[in-house]
C-alpha cells in the first residue's frame, strides 16, 4: 500500500515543499506500539480469533445500493473444524447479521443447524455463532450467513466516493479498502493475513454499472432483486490470499487497455492491463498503463516467476485515503496516483511511475508471499519500496531515483530512526489501532534502506537469487522475516539472520565516530579506532542505552587514493582498528559509507571536517554524487544532536556553492532551511542571515535557469529548474519574488502560458507569502473550485494558507478545513500543512496548536476511520514550535489535565492511541529543536556575523 500521509520526515521541512512532492512523500501511518525488539511468545496477546475453525473458501454474493448506501451480503464460508465446539467466531465490523446456519458435510450425510444465538462484540470487532450441536474436530463444514453492511463514506471497507458528472449531477461508485483490517466491515471473515482462503464473488448491480473485482469475469445474466431488474456479474475464482487483498468496485467507469508481454519465465503468459477511470478520463490513464505493462513484465523476469492472474486492472478513485492499494489483480489508486496529462509536472509524473511500480511489486510480495502477521508488515512494504523503485529505474533510467532514494526513503528512515519513539522494523502489535499505525518511514523507508545495504554486501546478483529462492518457496503462503534471511543465506554463503538482526530487531541505527588515527608511513597505511553507539537527534544518549546497543555494521570507505574503489570492513564490537592503504597528499581525506549504501552516520571532529571540506571546495567530482548528498545530510544531523557545531555544518553548505546536481541541492536546502524552523523566534538580523546563506547558494542558479521549461528538457533539469527557484524564493530574493507574483498575476488573469505546471505551486505560495490582503487566497480557492484537473486543484490547495494575513488563517482552519463539503476527507492535510508557509509562522503556530484542541472532538470523529489522517494532523498542529514549556502543555493536553472528571480524561487518553506515536514524535521533536538552539544559538549567530561579507556581496 502506497499512503497519501507518507513519509514522516521532519513535518517543519514540509513547509517549504511543492505540492507534488509532498504527495509522493506523504505515504504512512504512524503507530503506538512497543519500542524494544520483539519478544518471543508475545504472539499470545495479539487480538486474534479462536483456533478451532479455519477458512478455506468464500462464496461471496453482495448487492451495493447507490440510494440507501446500505448493501446485502450472502457469504457461503467452507470451514475446516480443528477442535469440537459449537461457537463460531469471525471478525465483523459495522455488519447487521440476519441470519446463519451451518452444513456438516459427513461422509454420506448433510446436518444443517441454524445458529441459535449471534452476538456482535463492537469493540473487538467480531460475530459468535453459537450451535446446539457441536461440530466434532475433523468436519469440514458450511458456514452462510445473510447480512446487510453500510457504504461509509469514511474510506473504509466496501465505502462510497463522490464525485460530480458532466451533467454537473453528484454521483457516486463504491469500493473496498480493506487494508489492514476492513475486510469485517464488508463480510464476516477471518481477517487475519495468515488465514488465507480462495474466493467466489459475484457482484448484483446496476445494469447500467461497470463491476470489477480481482478475477475477470465469468458470466453475466440478468436477475430480479426488489422488483428490479439487475445484472449478475460473476468472477473466476481467486487465488489463496489474505482477506485485505480481495477487492471490489462498482461504477460508471470506461478503461483503457493493453496487452503486457513478459519474455521470461518460460511458462509466462500475457497479462491483460487495464487502467479503469471515471467516464472521460480513461485518456489520463495512458502513461501509467504503458508503465504498469512494462513493470510487469519487469518483475516477471526479475523474479523469475509469472505474474499468476490473467487480467491487471488499475483504478483511479475519486475518494481514497491510501495512495493506492495492492488488491491482487485491482489495484486501487487516487486519481492524482494513476492520472497524468500534458501538463503534468515532474515531480508528479515520477510519483505516478514509482506508485505503480511499488504496488505492482506487491502482487509477488505481499500478495503471492504475505507476511505470517502484520509485526512483519516490512516484509511487504520494505520490499515494494525497494523494487518499485528497481522497476522505475529500469524503465526510467535517466531519473537516477536510486540518487534520489538517498535524499528520499534513506533520509525519511533516518529522520524518524533517529527519535526515542521510534521502533523496530519487526515490531509486535496486537491490535486493528495498532496495526494501521505501524504503514510508516519504518516499515517503509528504513526498511527499503536495509534491503539496499544488505544487497550492496551481497552483491545485487546473489541477493536477487536469494529472493527468488524466496519467493518459489513460499508462494501461495505466508513467511517471515527468518524464511527470508535463510533463502538469501543458502545463495551467498553469509549467516544472513546473524548479520541482520540487529537492523530488523531493535529501533535505532549507530553513529560511526574515529577515536585515534595512526599513520603507518612505511607501509602507506591509516589505522583508524572506529567506535559505534546509537545515533538519536536529541544527542542525550544515556550510558546505559549505549552499552545496550550494537550492530553488525557493514563499513565501506574511500579516500582520495581511491575515491570510487572503497574498502570493506564489518564492525561487530563497540569500538573497532581497521587498517586500509593511505597517503598524505594535497587534499587528502578519508569518507565512510560509500555511496551512502549503510543506514549508519559518521560523525567528524573538526580536523576530519576540516579534511573533507578542503577535499570538496578543491574538487567536487571526487565524491559520488551520494557521497556529496550523505557529507550534507551527515553534517546536519550530527550537528543538530550536537556530536558537532551548527558552524561546521554551515561551513560544509557553503563549499557546496559551485554544486549544479539538483539531487545534491535539494538535500542542501533541506538541510539549509531546518536551521531556519529552530530560529523561529529569534531577531530577524540572525533569521535574516540563514536566508542570505540560501541566497548565496541558490539565487544566481535561480536567475541563470530562467523561468521557461521546454517540452524536449530532460525531467532532472525541469526539477532542478524548480528547486533552484523555490528555494531563491523562500529565502526572499526580491528579483525572483517579483518574477513569480508578476507570472502569477498574469496566469490568473487568463494568460496560462505565464506558469508552466512545475512553477505553479512555487508562484501560488510566492504570491501568498508577499500579499497582505485576502486577494490571492480567494484567487487560489477559485482555482480549486473551477479546475477539472486533479493536480492544479490540489496545487492550489496546498498554497492557499501561506499567507501573512491572520484572517486568511483562521478562514483556512474555519472555511475550507472544517466545511465538510468543500474538500474531500483525503485531502484535509494539504490546507493545513499550507499554514506552515506563513510568513507570520510565531503566531500561525498557536492558532493552528488552538485548533487542534478546540476541534478535538469533531477531528477525532471525522478522521479516526483514517488513522493516518488523524496523526497527520496532530504532527502539524503541534510540531514547528520551540520551548519546552510549549512541549509540557502539549504533554498535559494528552492527559486531559484540563478536564474536569476522570472520565473524560479517561476519554482523551484512549482517544489519542489512535494517534499516540506522530503526537509523541513532535513533543520529542519540539524538545529536541530546543536544545539545538539552546546550545548553538550563539554559535549559529558568530557564524552569520563572521560570514555576513561575503554572502551579502555574493547575493
Amino acid at each position: 500500500m502506497t499512503w497519501s500521509t507518507r513519509n514522516q520526515q521532519s513535518v517543519e521541512s514540509y513547509k517549504n515543499t511543492s505540492f507534488s512532492t509532498l504527495l509522493v512523500q506523504q505515504k504512512q501511518y504512524i503507530i503506538v506500539c512497543n519500542n524494544g525488539p520483539l519478544q518471543s511468545g508475545s504472539s499470545t496477546s495479539r487480538e486474534v480469533l479462536p483456533t478451532n475453525v479455519k477458512p478455506s473458501h468464500y462464496s461471496l454474493s453482495i448487492t451495493p445500493n447507490f440510494e440507501s448506501f446500505e448493501f446485502a451480503g450472502h457469504v457461503q464460508i467452507s470451514l475446516d473444524v480443528k477442535e469440537e465446539t459449537s461457537t463460531i467466531v469471525a471478525n465483523a465490523n459495522e455488519l447487521n447479521i440476519k441470519s446463519a446456519s451451518i452444513v456438516v458435510v459427513h461422509v454420506k450425510t448433510e446436518t444443517t443447524q441454524t445458529a441459535k444465538a449471534i452476538t456482535l462484540d463492537k469493540k473487538k470487532e467480531t460475530v459468535t455463532f453459537e450451535f446446539e450441536t457441536p461440530l466434532p474436530a475433523g468436519a469440514k463444514v458450511e458456514l452462510t450467513v445473510d447480512y446487510t453492511g453500510i457504504h461509509n463514506d469514511q474510506m473504509a471497507g466496501l465505502y462510497r466516493s463522490s464525485y460530480t458528472g458532466k451533467d454537473d449531477v453528484k454521483k457516486h461508485l463504491v469500493v473496498t479498502q480493506f487494508e489492514a483490517t476492513d475486510c469485517r466491515r464488508a463480510i464476516p471473515c477471518w481477517d487475519e493475513p495468515n488465514l488465507k482462503a480462495t474466493f467466489d464473488v459475484k457482484l448484483i448491480v446496476d445494469p447500467v454499472f461497470c463491476a470489477l473485482s480481482n478475477m475477470n469475469q465469468t458470466e453475466e445474466r440478468t436477475v430480479q432483486h426488489e422488483n428490479k431488474s439487475l445484472k449478475e456479474i460473476t468472477f473466476a475464482r481467486t487465488p489463496i490470499m489474505s482477506t485485505y487483498l480481495l477487492a471490489m468496485a462498482v461504477g460508471d467507469f470506461e478503461y483503457i487497455e493493453t496487452m503486457a508481454q513478459p519474455k521470461l519465465p518460460a511458462n509466462a503468459k500475457p497479462i491483460t492491463v487495464r487502467v479503469y477511470t471515471l467516464k472521460g478520463q480513461s485518456h489520463l490513464g495512458k502513461f501509467a498503463l504503458d508503465v504498469g505493462a512494462r513493470t510487469l513484465e519487469y518483475f516477471s523476469e526479475y523474479f523469475d516467476l509469472a505474474y499468476p492472474l490473467p487480467k491487471m486492472d488499475m483504478i483511479a478513485i475519486p475518494d481514497f485515503g491510501a495512495g493506492a492499494m495492492e488488491n491482487w489483480g485491482l489495484v486501487t489508486y487516487r486519481e492524482v496516483m494513476l492520472l497524468v496529462d500534458e501538463n503534468t509536472s515532474a515531480p508528479a509524473k515520477q510519483g505516478v511511475a514509482y506508485v505503480v511500480g511499488h504496488e505492482l511489486a506487491h502482487q509477488w510480495f505481499g500478495n503471492l508471499v504475505t507476511m505470517d502477521w502484520w509485526s512483519e508488515l516490512w516484509l511487504n512494504e520494505g520490499f515494494a519500496t525497494f523494487v518499485g523503485w528497481l522497476a522505475t529505474d529500469n524503465i526510467f533510467p535517466e531519473w537516477k531515483v536510486w540518487t534520489q532514494f538517498v535524499t528520499g526513503d534513506y533520509s525519511k528512515g533516518m529522520g524518524l530512526d533517529s527519535m526515542r519513539s521510534s521502533h523496530p522494523i519487526e515490531v509486535d502489535v496486537q491490535s486493528p489501532a495498532e496495526i494501521n499505525q505501524i504503514f510508516d518511514a519504518i516499515s517503509y523507508s528504513k526498511g527499503a534502506s536495509v534491503i539496499r545495504m544488505l544487497s550492496s554486501f551481497l552483491t545485487t546478483e546473489i541477493f536477487s537469487a536469494g529472493v527468488r529462492i524466496y519467493l518459489k518457496k513460499f508462494a501461495y503462503s505466508n513467511a517471515t522475516t527468518l524464511d527470508l534471511w535463510a533463502a538469501l543465506s543458502e545463495v551467498s554463503g553469509h549467516d544472513v539472520a546473524k548479520l541482520m538482526y540487529s537492523w530488523t530487531r531493535t529501533m535505532g541505527y549507530p553513529i560511526l565516530s574515529v577515536t585515534n588515527e595512526e599513520f603507518d608511513e612505511s607501509k602507506q597505511e591509516l589505522t583508524l579506532t572506529v567506535r559505534q553507539s546509537r545515533f538519536l537527534s536529541s544527542g542525550d544518549l544515556t550510558p546505559d542505552e549505549d552499552a545496550s546497543s550494537l550492530w553488525t555494521v557493514p563499513l565501506t570507505i574511500v579516500t582520495h587514493v581511491n575515491p570510487h574503489s572503497p574498502t570493506r570492513h564489518v564492525l561487530t564490537e563497540k569500538e573497532t582498528k581497521i587498517t586500509f592503504p593511505y597517503s598524505h597528499e594535497n587534499n587528502f581525506f578519508w569518507k565512510f559509507n560509500y555511496r551512502s549504501n549503510g543506514f549508519y552516520r559518521t560523525n567528524l571532529d573538526t580536523k576530519q571536517q576540516a579534511h573533507l571540506g578542503a577535499a570538496l571546495a578543491a574538487n567536487l567530482s571526487l565524491f559520488t554524487t551520494e557521497d556529496r548528498i550523505g557529507i550534507i545530510s551527515d553534517a546536519f544531523a550530527t550537528a543538530k544532536s550536537g556530536n558537532s557545531l551548527t558552524a561546521g555544518a554551515l561551513d560544509i553548505s557553503r563549499g557546496f556553492v559551485a554544486e549544479e546536481d539538483f539531487i545534491v541541492l535539494s538535500e542542501l536546502s533541506a538541510n539549509v532551511a531546518s536551521v531556519s524552523v529552530i530560529l523561529l523566534n529569534e531577531s530577524e538580523e540572525v533569521r535574516n542571515g540563514i536566508d542570505m546563506l540560501k541566497r548565496y547558494l541558490f539565487s544566481p542558479k535561480a536567475k541563470a535557469s530562467g523561468f521557461e521549461y521546454s517540452k524536449t528538457e530532460g525531467h532532472l533539469a525541469a526539477m532542478k529548474r524548480t528547486l533552484v527557484i523555490a528555494a531563491a524564493a523562500d529565502a526572499k530574493d526580491p528579483v525572483v519574488i517579483k518574477e513569480l507574483i508578476d507570472r502569477f498575476h498574469k496566469f490568473v488573469g487568463g494568460d496560462e502560458s505565464a506558469l508552466d505546471t512545475n512553477l505553479r505551486s512555487i508562484a501560488y505560495r510566492t504570491a501568498c507569502k508577499n500579499t497582505d490582503d485576502e486577494s490571492v487566497f480567494e484567487a487560489l480557492l477559485n482555482i480549486y473550485k473551477t479546475s477539472t484537473n486533479v493536480e492544479a486543484r490540489l496545487t492550489a490547495l496546498s498554497t492557499l494558507g501561506a499567507s501573512p494575513n491572520i484572517n486568511v488563517v483562521n478562514r483556512v482552519l474555519n472555511e475550507v478545513l472544517m466545511d465538510g463539503n468543500l474538500v474531500r476527507l483525503q485531502d484535509m492535510m494539504y490546507p493545513l500543512n499550507s499554514l506552515r508557509s506563513s510568513p507570520a509562522l510565531k503566531e500561525v503556530l498557536p492558532i493552528m496548536w488552538n485548533f487542534l484542541k478546540s476541534n478535538w472532538p469533531v477531528l477525532y470523529e471525522r478522521l479516526k476511520p483514517s488513522l493516518g489522517l488523524l496523526g497527520a494532523s496532530v504532527q502539524l498542529c503541534v510540531s514547528g514550535q520551540i520551548g519546552n514549556a510549549f512541549a509540557d502543555e502539549v504533554e498535559a493536553w494528552s492527559r486531559g489535565d484540563e478536564l474536569a472528571t476522570d472520565e473524560e480524561k479517561a476519554t482523551r487518553v484512549e482517544q489519542l492511541k489512535a494517534a499516540q506515536r506522530p503526537l509523541n514524535q513532535s513533543i520529542e521533536r519540539v524538545r529536541s529543536s530546543t536544545k539545538w538552539l539552546e546550545r548553538d544559538r550563539e554559535t549559529i549567530q558568530k557564524w552569520i556575523e563572521s560570514n555576513k561579507t561575503v554572502l551579502s556581496n555574493s547575493c
